[in-house]
């Protein structure tokens, strides 16, 4: 399976992703969400819920507890099929990290 995904992976896409750096994935990432969320499709969603909640550092307590909450909430709307609702939330999300963390 992995030298069929190989085989038909974008040059292009592999390597903007090995070159990133983290703050710009988590934004991929949002984006990777909100896009899945647009096409209704509930496990490339909660696929990036999941990447989501794995980047989370839970020694920065606070704030990794915020953004869990949010993404469970997330993860909530999607297995309603609030697809809006989620995107929505992923595309702010997505705006309010590329200002704060300079990423395009």
């Amino acid at each position: 399976m992995y030298k069929t995904m190989k085989q038909n992976a974008n040059p292009y896409l592999e390597q903007k992703i090995m070159s990133a750096r983290p703050e710009q994935l988590i934004a991929y990432i949002y984006e990777y969400g909100a896009n899945a969320c647009a096409q209704r499709n509930a496990d490339k969603a909660r696929r990036a819920v999941q990447l989501l909640i794995d980047s989370l550092n839970f020694e920065v307590k606070d704030i990794s507890v915020t953004f869990y909450d949010v993404y469970r909430y997330m993860h909530h709307l999607i297995n309603r099929q609030k697809f809006d609702e989620a995107r929505q939330i992923f595309t702010d999300l997505k705006q309010t990290w590329s200002r704060a963390f300079n990423v395009q």
